[in-house]
């Protein structure tokens, strides 16, 4: 090994060794923390879906929502090491660091071994990526697998070799396993196969084994689906929601669930399925309700085109601004309870502004670096036409990196040959750039944290704790009725039912288009007995959702404490009807059964 060699090994090895070491140090200090070591949203969702996998269910019974591939990793690793969070942690910070590597190797082939270690020493300082490479997300796979992707384009390009389109194919594939709408983008990537390896001719091949290597991984899920729900869907049915939720007449840019309060994930599948299965009058498929919500929003977005339009722009600047808009665990907060991410590391806005000058200084090798200007604007764009939080974003971070590689290189090029007064002006310029970003600080989203600091606490059955936070997210939020909704399942469960009636009745002013609000009002004032108030504020219920079944429940109580039993008998069918099986059902009949005895006899 020449000693230039060495050289470049042992810088390489010090670059990987700092990501390793700041993803370690992030981990231990945030491991033991709500967030990490209990769950909330996606990631108890995914959890939960791992355990029933590794139990068994390899196969599953429906067809897929959500994203499978990242569930049956977990599941692997669970099966592997127990159902233990570390094992889960450990991967994805060994596959980090592993994907700092990749993006080594894609700048390397594409600019150069400095600009391929300085992208990955700017992989291993993004702050960001440090984040959600210790959280139970999928994010942290997928950045990993678009490094790889990067490299194996750049590669193919380099090479023209089919069997490395074929590899980057196989990315393809498994990237779409994570995020659907990389299902837009590899079309796109076809492109890149023109031209490729200074030839001409032989694109149909390079093309054929991009699609191939995608098919190939796509395939048995595709027929998985098709075995389980009899639709031979690639990955899974949510375009359509996530189509129309990006894009509607109350669409903002960011997720708002379709039903309010049940953005969570047992709700996420079957409230879009109940809406477009009462509008149709009949079950649907899959692909049929996918295909109702992407009408409902295309036909929006052709009545109201300008306002349509004004929608994606607004989305393409949430997209590129510097703010990490959250989703369930904010940025923020973690930042400031992390002793690595309170550190000055790259943000955003510091790898944005470092793109865009190498974007300029890389002009003369743009066809060097074509892998990294197709992939960006066609994730941007495959992305914005949904809706976004930032962490959507993050798959185009990594060709970004390489391209803020390029003036990092260029100054510690200039400062080797001329220390003059123009190349330190440069390096200052740079160097504003890397903190331009820390003199924006943003602060954390109190109401969301707070929020759901609540619902953890709730979940443990800390309801001291828990109504702690939940008066803290009001108070931050005084608009929002999910605090409200839990501060009165709280006084329930501590028979206080006067205040639980009051929290359900200011959700209601705050959100009177949420069905789970008026279901509790009404059990509230049974217990109360106010069955006047109580049939009325089930009525509102059943006509928001004729199939809430916990609505119809109560309203068969209701029927059965005024001793209407037999039409309290007929509900609790409908109930198993819609919920075949259901527990709270089948118990709630054996008890009007009784009544309904008990009070024949009394009669006799």
């Amino acid at each position: 090994m020449s000693k230039v060699s060495r050289h470049f090994l042992f810088w390489l090895i010090l670059v990987l060794a700092l990501a390793l070491l700041l993803r370690i140090a992030h981990w231990l200090a945030v491991g033991q923390q709500p967030f990490f070591a209990q769950l909330i949203m996606d990631s108890w969702e995914y959890d939960r879906w791992a355990v029933q996998i590794a139990g068994g269910d390899w196969i599953g019974k429906e067809v897929f929502f959500q994203a499978p591939l990242y569930p049956y990793v977990l599941a692997l690793l669970y099966a592997l090491f127990g159902h233990h969070l570390v094992a889960a942690y450990v991967f994805q910070i060994l596959a980090a660091v592993a994907g700092a590597y990749a993006l080594y190797r894609a700048a390397g082939i594409m600019l150069g071994r400095v600009h391929g270690l300085l992208a990955a020493g700017l992989a291993a300082l993004y702050g960001v990526f440090i984040f959600y490479d210790v959280q139970i997300l999928k994010e942290s796979l997928a950045v990993t697998l678009v490094s790889f992707l990067l490299w194996a384009l750049a590669s193919a390009r380099a090479t023209g070799k089919s069997r490395t389109w074929f590899v980057a194919g196989l990315l393809c594939g498994l990237i779409a396993l994570l995020r659907e709408n990389m299902l837009l983008v590899i079309p796109f990537l076809c492109l890149l196969t023109l031209g490729a390896g200074g030839r001409r001719l032989g694109w149909h091949r390079r093309s054929g084994a991009l699609l191939g290597g995608a098919a190939l991984i796509l395939l048995p899920v595709a027929v998985r689906n098709g075995l389980v729900g009899g639709v031979f869907l690639p990955t899974t049915f949510q375009a359509g929601t996530n189509f129309y939720i990006g894009n509607n007449a109350a669409a903002n840019g960011t997720y708002r669930p379709i039903v309010p309060g049940k953005q969570m994930p047992e709700f996420e599948r079957n409230e879009p399925v109940r809406i477009a299965e009462r509008e149709a009058g009949r079950n649907l498929s899959p692909s049929e309700v996918s295909g109702f919500w992407m009408r409902r929003g295309l036909d929006w977005a052709k009545r109201h085109p300008a306002d349509f339009l004004k929608l994606q722009v607004r989305k393409f600047l949430l997209f590129w601004s510097w703010y990490e808009w959250p989703d369930a665990v904010d940025y923020y907060y973690v930042k400031s309870v992390s002793p690595v991410l309170g550190l000055p590391l790259l943000e955003f806005g510091t790898v944005f502004l470092l793109a865009l000058a190498g974007l300029w200084l890389g002009r003369r090798r743009w066809s060097a670096l074509l892998p990294l200007l197709v992939f960006i604007p066609a994730w941007m764009a495959a992305t914005i036409i949904f809706f976004l939080f930032s962490r959507y974003r993050l798959l185009a971070v990594p060709p970004l990196i390489v391209l803020a590689s390029i003036p990092v290189a260029a100054v510690l090029e200039r400062l080797k040959k001329k220390r003059d007064l123009l190349t330190f002006g440069i390096l200052a310029v740079l160097a504003a750039a890397c903190l331009a970003p820390h003199l924006m600080p943003f602060e954390p989203r109190r109401d969301l944290v707070e929020y759901n600091l609540g619902v953890i606490y709730e979940k443990r059955g800390a309801d001291n704790e828990a109504e702690v936070h939940f008066r803290r997210a009001l108070e931050a939020n005084p608009h929002d009725f999910l605090p409200c909704l839990n501060l009165g399942n709280i006084a329930g469960r501590r028979g206080d039912l006067r205040t639980a009636a009051f929290w359900f009745e200011k959700a209601a002013v705050l959100e009177p288009d949420s069905d789970g609000v008026y279901t509790n009002l009404g059990s509230v004032y049974i217990s109360l007995g106010d069955f006047d108030r109580a049939s009325k504020y089930l009525e509102k219920a059943l006509m928001l959702n004729p199939e809430n079944i916990e609505a119809l429940q109560n309203k068969s109580v209701w029927f059965a404490v005024q001793g209407r039993f037999d039409e309290a008998l007929e509900l609790n069918r409908r109930i198993l009807e819609i919920s075949p099986g259901w527990e709270p059902a089948l118990r709630l009949g054996e008890k009007i059964e009784k009544s309904k005895g008990l009070a024949i006899n009394m009669n006799k």
